[in-house]
């Protein structure tokens, strides 16, 4: 059976945007799903990369491309297995950069759950 569109698909621009500065950052085969609720990015930390630094990277990237999702989600696995999940205000990351509010204030306001 074959399904005919009368609409042609659209790429997301901003996700395509997050995925290439992923790809930037030596990460492949990221789920990338921006939103105006949400900017999701799940990820495998790649073997001898720091996932404190990483997080800071991709929180980075996704404020300055998505400013107007209100909350960043970033998942990370390692080895495939679910390890950590991040949640922060988009809102938080841009006064960070900014510089309205001190690295640790950022660090206050980042919920980090376990995913395991």
């Amino acid at each position: 059976m074959v399904i005919y569109r009368d609409e042609p698909i659209h790429p997301d621009e901003t996700n395509d945007m997050v995925y290439a500065g992923l790809v930037k950052l030596g990460i492949r085969d990221a789920v990338v799903d921006i939103t105006p609720e949400r900017a999701l990015v799940r990820y495998n930390l790649p073997k001898n990369m720091s996932k404190v630094e990483m997080r800071y990277h991709i929180l980075w990237l996704i404020a300055g491309i998505s400013p107007n999702s209100s909350k960043i989600v970033i998942q990370i696995y390692e080895n495939f297995t679910p390890l950590e999940e991040v949640i922060v205000s988009t809102e938080d990351v841009l006064a960070f950069m900014n510089e309205t509010i001190t690295y640790e204030e950022l660090e206050k306001r980042i919920e980090i759950r376990s995913l395991k």
